[in-house]
């Protein structure tokens, strides 16, 4: 871990609301006074192993007191690969829903444009069924013989038929 000592501006009011360190428990008893010595005994053992020099209470304070904190880098990166994935996560989601708006308002011009082409259509039926009425009224033994008056044709007074010899085909 790689720490950096950084200064920051001094805020008196944080200063002055920073608590002191809470008082230790008294001992209950011989047993634990006994194992607290052991545990300090170990301690120096493990201490002089990794030889970490220590500060002194007066030099925590000055440097407490001057606005200087010392930076983690590790956690640094920790918290800015954090952000950048809350940042790009935002920015597919805002993607997401400006997609989604896209494409409902495709469908929306879809849909628009199907019924007014369901409506051309239901005209169109309309027109194809008053013709259809028209040549069916058209062809109707009535009209024929109307129409063939009208033309200055005269019925038949004695009707000829005519006798297929051969049969007809398709």
């Amino acid at each position: 871990m790689t720490a950096t000592v950084a200064s920051r501006p001094r805020n008196e009011k944080k200063v002055a609301k920073r608590k002191t360190a809470p008082a230790t428990r008294p001992s209950a008893g011989k047993k634990t006074a006994n194992k607290t010595a052991a545990n300090k005994t170990a301690n120096k053992k493990t201490a002089n192993k990794t030889a970490k020099p220590q500060r002194s209470q007066q030099a925590r304070r000055s440097i407490s007191s001057a606005g200087l904190f010392v930076v983690d880098f590790a956690a640094l990166r920790s918290r800015t690969r954090r952000r950048r994935m809350v940042i790009v996560s935002l920015i597919l989601l805002v993607g997401a829903f400006f997609g989604v708006a896209l494409v409902q308002a495709q469908l929306v011009q879809t849909q628009s444009d199907l019924d007014r082409l369901q409506q051309e259509i239901s005209v169109l039926e309309n027109d194809i069924a008053l013709l259809d009425r028209s040549v069916v009224v058209a062809s109707s033994p009535e009209e024929v013989v109307r129409r063939a008056t009208a033309l200055g044709m005269v019925r038949s007074v004695r009707p000829v038929y005519l006798v297929a010899t051969r049969p007809l085909s398709p």
